[in-house]
């Protein structure tokens, strides 16, 4: 017998972590490219109501500021790169969890503004 024993080899990551990684990927996917759908509804519904109408024909709409509009997609344009950037076979880091619940929360902030200024209203009230 020998006292030389193997080098431990290392251990291969889970199934489980390997499909959560693709689960969030997928799901990072799909809530960034459902922001183009779920812009165009937003603006059909705001146009479907009379504030609507009246913000294109009369030219009432909300007074909603295009830096904070451009700045909620651009946030949204860095989490979705940062959650679709999940490696493959390792269980997702929580900053790669983070970063899809910070898309949602962009995308809703992106759509509550495109709300507001088909409906005449602005964003702090």
């Amino acid at each position: 017998m020998s006292d030389d024993l193997p080098a431990p080899t290392p251990a291969a990551p889970p199934a489980s972590a390997a499909s959560e990684a693709r689960r969030l990927r997928t799901r990072a996917l799909w809530t960034g490219l459902g922001l183009i759908p779920a812009t165009v509804l937003v603006v059909v519904l705001a146009l479907a109501s009379e504030s609507g109408t009246r913000c294109v024909m009369l030219g009432t709409c909300g007074d909603v500021p295009g830096r904070l509009t451009l700045l909620t997609l651009a946030v949204a344009a860095a989490a979705w790169i940062t959650a679709l950037s999940t490696p493959e076979g390792a269980p997702p880091a929580p900053t790669r969890k983070a970063a899809l619940w910070l898309l949602l929360g962009a995308e809703a902030t992106f759509l509550t503004l495109v709300l507001a200024h088909f409906t005449g209203g602005t964003p702090a009230g």
